[in-house]
């Protein structure tokens, strides 16, 4: 006789205690069905949102994708929804006990799953034992990244509006010192289009110099001077008054522009599947912990009788 495992002594062993496996697969299924009920197991709901990213600065060589996530893994957004839903109470977490706050981390980490998908969408999971709350809290999770999103834009645009407003400033300085300056020459040497006065007034000033009417004070020959020594700065100011004003005009209107950025309301998802309350649990699932906990003890049961058999078996071989 074999000592061996054969198929004919697991059909042997199967036959002659199959009311025992048939009994213990009854147990087994009674005490999962009990210990998986929601006396023992609190029952969790999920909520599900998908979302893609919009209208977020890239800050360094990372995806908006990836931008995304940082932004729902920020302190900030983690600490603000412990207070709005006083997760300590809602998880049951004693505050008086050692580390609550890692037993509180520990906690939002098993409930709350946001990944990147394989289409560069983010998915945002909440399992809760109120699906109310799992679903508000996915919206939250929402909210509170477009309001972090948006000021993070908006110290970028004021860093910008800062640096654009000095520049503007001193471009409007400059311009209207050089037209304080030009105002003067005009008022007190009377030059008020340089180009046009040099002209007429040239032709003449030396007529009446070849005939001999000038004899250096009077009033063409002041008027002609003040050309000679004014002329010259007259333009050059002139000249460099109208390329400050040509900066000045593209600086207010890059002003303009980024006053809108700082004051504009953005939103920055694009929601393919909204959060709504689950109409029933999808933790634990009851029928593959009965699955798993009858097959189990089934298999269990089956090694120690194939053990307890074999063993009978050797010892009858041995004292023939």
């Amino acid at each position: 006789q074999k000592s061996g495992f054969d198929v004919l002594f697991v059909l042997n062993i199967l036959m002659k205690y199959k009311v025992h496996l048939i009994i213990i697969a009854v147990i087994s299924i009674v005490l999962s069905v009990v210990f998986s009920s929601e006396y023992f197991i609190k029952p969790k709901y999920k909520s599900t949102a998908v979302v893609y990213p919009s209208n977020l600065m890239p800050y360094s060589t990372e995806s908006p994708t990836e931008q995304m996530l940082q932004l729902f893994e920020s302190d900030d957004i983690r600490d603000e929804l412990i207070r709005d839903f006083d997760l300590f109470n809602h998880y049951e977490i004693d505050t008086t006990q050692k580390y609550p706050l890692t037993l509180l981390y520990g906690q939002m980490k098993d409930n709350i799953k946001i990944d990147k998908t394989k289409f560069e969408s983010v998915e945002i999971e909440v399992w809760d034992t109120d699906p109310f709350i799992a679903s508000r809290m996915v919206d939250s999770l929402l909210a509170k990244m477009h309001k972090k999103a948006r000021i993070m834009q908006r110290e970028k645009s004021f860093e910008v509006v800062v640096i654009i407003k000095n520049q503007y400033d001193q471009k409007k300085s400059e311009m209207d010192s050089m037209e304080a300056k030009l105002k003067e020459i005009r008022t007190q040497y009377h030059i008020l289009d340089y180009g046009a006065q040099i002209k007429s007034f040239s032709k003449v000033y030396y007529e009446e110099l070849a005939k001999g009417r000038l004899n250096g004070s009077t009033k063409m020959d002041q008027a002609m001077n003040n050309l000679a020594e004014r002329g010259g700065e007259y333009v050059s100011l002139n000249e460099h008054l109208w390329r400050v004003r040509g900066t000045y005009n593209d600086l207010k209107i890059q002003y303009e522009n980024a006053l809108k950025d700082l004051s504009k309301e953005l939103t920055y998802s694009n929601v393919v599947t909204k959060p709504v309350p689950a109409e029933k649990k999808s933790y634990p699932v009851r029928s593959l912990i009965v699955l798993m906990f009858t097959s189990s003890m089934l298999l269990f049961s089956f090694i120690i009788l194939v053990l307890f058999e074999n063993s009978k078996r050797i010892n009858i071989n041995k004292s023939l």
